[in-house]
This record gives structure tokens, sequence and C-alpha cells, in this order.
């Protein structure tokens, strides 16, 4: 006897949710790849790390910068991107796409802060 497997739209939103908030997971590797790109990109460019009194030119930080920024603005837009297809299934997920762009608006903030005043 051979199962069908038909996928509704209400399991197809149940998954889609699922993998909503298993998209959040991504900011872990975007926090190793963001503490991998501040000590190892200087350091293979021949400079010291980024706190060193001397040394480092201004592009360096800025590319740092704004490298950390970028890697931090991807998991924030998978989980949009992922909770809009949910969203079209009818199993929207609450608040994840709001905090996911918390933690990218938060990271966003002391990387800016460390910049101007560290």
């Amino acid at each position: 006897m051979t199962e069908s497997r038909i996928i509704t739209s209400n399991r197809a939103g149940v998954i889609w949710s699922g993998i909503t908030w298993a998209c959040v997971l991504l900011f872990l590797p975007a926090g190793l790849a963001s503490m991998a790109m501040q000590t190892l990109l200087p350091a293979n460019l021949g400079y010291p790390q980024l706190d060193a009194p001397a040394g480092i030119p201004v592009w360096l930080n800025r590319l740092v910068l704004v490298l950390d920024i970028l890697v931090f603005a991807i998991p924030a837009v998978v989980v949009t991107l992922s909770n809009k297809k949910a969203k079209r299934l009818g199993h929207r997920v609450k608040g994840v796409v709001a905090g996911s762009w918390g933690v990218f608006g938060l990271v966003a903030a002391i990387a800016l802060l460390l910049w101007f005043f560290g």
C-alpha cells in the first residue's frame, strides 16, 4: 500500500515557521565570523590588532566596521524572508523578525560607538 504524502499549505506554514526560528541560529556563525574578521583580517595584512595604539590605517578600521555590520545583517534578512514565506502560508512568527533586527541594531550601534569613541 503506497502512502501519498501531500504537504498542505497549513503544514508548509508550520514548516516555514520552524525554519524562521531555526534561522535565528545564524547569529552564532555571524558572531564567529565577526570575531575572526576583527583579528584575522588585520593580521593577514601585516598589521597589529585593531586596538593597538599605532599602525592601523583608517581604511582598515572602516572595512572591518562595514564587514562586521554586513555579517550581522545577513541573519536578519534571512529571518525576514523566511517569516514572509510563513506569513504567506498563514503561520506568521511574531517577534522573531523584530528580535533579529533588534540584535542587528544593537550590534551595529555597539560597533559604531566603539569605532567613534573607542
